[in-house]
């Protein structure tokens, strides 16, 4: 799994110059065979965090969106998907500490390195989470 996350997260995010919810939609999709649309990677272009505004780390944005996105395709209302989506935020803040772009970012160099070490959880977090 590892050499999967660093690869993509390579090619979306160094090469592809993506930001941080783009990636994780990418890498999220493709992990878990998910369908991602031109719009919702469009809208995740302008996520908070893009920028370095200091808001919620788009990380952390995508891989939200990423559990709508595959809650709707399986059928989930979101008041089913909000127990899933609260227990990754306290993952997050355990592994991470914080879920926030300012506190995350690094103060030089780009993110990539956080974005293997938040896939590195997340897609475990997931699989275990969506399991039908």
């Amino acid at each position: 799994m590892d050499n999967f996350i660093r690869d993509r997260v390579k090619h979306y995010f160094v090469e592809s110059d993506n930001n941080c919810a783009m990636t994780v939609l990418w890498v999220l999709g493709e992990a878990f065979e998910t369908p991602i649309s031109p719009e919702l990677l469009t809208a995740a272009g302008v996520m908070p965090g893009a920028g370095s505004v200091g808001g919620l780390c788009g990380l952390v944005a995508g891989a939200l969106m990423f559990l709508g996105v595959w809650g709707g395709q399986h059928g989930y209302h979101r008041s089913q998907l909000k127990p899933t989506s609260q227990e990754f935020m306290q993952q997050v803040k355990q592994h991470l500490g914080s879920s926030l772009c300012c506190d995350l970012r690094p103060i030089e160099g780009d993110c990539a390195p956080l974005a293997e070490q938040f896939l590195s959880f997340t897609i475990p977090f997931f699989q275990h989470a969506l399991q039908e």
